[in-house]
């Protein structure tokens, strides 16, 4: 046994998580009131465990979580460069803030494409910011932000990201869970004490069952991972919608004393953003509202897609793949050159990402002629 999710009260099924002896992972669902066994089936196949890993890995485990912060990095790289390319000139409603919609050809599709792209903006750079702390490589970077200033140390126990710890940078006396995305991020760089003395077999379920409704924790969605080994914690975690309750205890094995008490208004103000903004990102903190806001955003975002690329098939050179061919005497605008290498810094598989480009560029697509060609070279 691993852990259980106490059910909702409208009906729910309580959710044990198994590890069987081969080592697969099976989900079992049982009713609350006599545990009978609704089914089950293997814990990967959970569905919302695969939405859960196409959204953030693409099925692919590290490489798909690369991929898509990379992906995330230039979406905000071109974001920012596409409101400066709309910033308007002169002074204008239409065209502007309201697309023209009398207009005919590239022109009207330069409107539908720029101006909701510019009201859709500010949501789509939260939902990049926002989502970027669980990426598996930008995340381990802003963690280690906790080393620098009590602001910026996720949780009062804070614990060094993985990198450090593989170098022995990690507290002597605890560890840590990196690794588990079911708990807050804060939590999820808090090093957890041992439980040293541990004697017999220790405490049951219903034992920490009781601590959690003497700490007023006893509620639907609290998820309880049982101790590994001898000289593990109970974990007691719950994650309701708003961020400000979430809560996390850990109890000791032999007695069932609350070694730790992790609540919102212990983060810092670096994990208090994070957490507000995790749980806005996925469409909980503000409840419906916000859900469809986000709706709103993800169509806005497919019509910003569809029509860059018609404005591309119209304004591609005849025969070729690449961008439309620059206008003589162009330059790229200082501007943009300096918004890019800002974010570089700032996105560091996104600075990787584009050396190889240019390199890619450089060394084989200008020495080809036909992908130079092809390309619009």
């Amino acid at each position: 046994m691993t852990s259980v999710v106490l059910p909702e009260p409208s009906g729910g099924s309580t959710e044990w998580a198994l590890r069987i002896p081969s080592g697969e992972e099976r989900a079992v669902f049982t009713t609350p009131c006599d545990a009978r066994v609704l089914g089950s089936l293997q814990s990967d196949f959970c569905l919302m465990t695969i939405v859960s890993t196409i959204y953030g890995q693409l099925m692919l485990g590290r490489v798909g979580d690369t991929l898509v912060e990379v992906a995330a990095c230039w979406a905000f790289v071109l974001l920012i460069t596409g409101v400066y390319l709309w910033w308007p000139r002169q002074a204008g409603l239409l065209g502007t803030l309201v697309p023209r919609l009398s207009l005919k050809g590239r022109p009207l599709w330069r409107d539908l494409h720029a101006v909701p792209a510019f009201w859709n903006a500010i949501f789509v750079g939260f939902l990049i910011l926002s989502g970027l702390p669980w990426a598996g490589f930008w995340g381990e970077q802003l963690a280690k932000l906790g080393t620098v200033s009590h602001m910026t140390t996720p949780s009062p126990n804070f614990s060094a990201p993985p990198s450090l710890a593989a170098l022995g940078a990690e507290p002597a006396g605890g560890h840590a869970h990196h690794d588990d995305t079911t708990i807050p991020w804060a939590v999820r760089h808090a090093t957890v004490p041992y439980a040293s003395g541990t004697a017999g077999n220790g405490i049951k379920l219903p034992r920490v069952m009781q601590v959690a409704r003497q700490q007023d924790l006893m509620k639907p969605g609290l998820k309880i991972d049982f101790p590994l080994d001898q000289t593990q914690l109970w974990r007691l975690s719950w994650v309701p919608d708003r961020a400000q309750e979430q809560r996390t205890l850990y109890v000791h094995p032999r007695d069932g004393q609350v070694m730790q008490d992790l609540s919102f208004d212990k983060y810092s103000a670096l994990g208090k953003a994070v957490e507000f903004g995790v749980m806005t990102h996925v469409g909980r903190q503000f409840g419906l509202i916000n859900q469809l806001i986000c709706v709103l955003v993800c169509l806005l975002t497919v019509l910003i897609a569809v029509t860059g690329l018609v404005m591309w098939w119209q304004r591609r050179p005849r025969g070729k793949l690449g961008a439309p061919e620059l206008p003589p005497a162009f330059r790229i605008p200082a501007t943009v050159t300096a918004i890019t290498l800002i974010c570089a810094v700032i996105f560091p598989l996104l600075g990787a990402s584009l050396l190889i480009v240019l390199l890619l560029d450089y060394l084989v697509i200008a020495r080809i002629q036909r992908l130079r060609y092809a390309f619009g070279n």
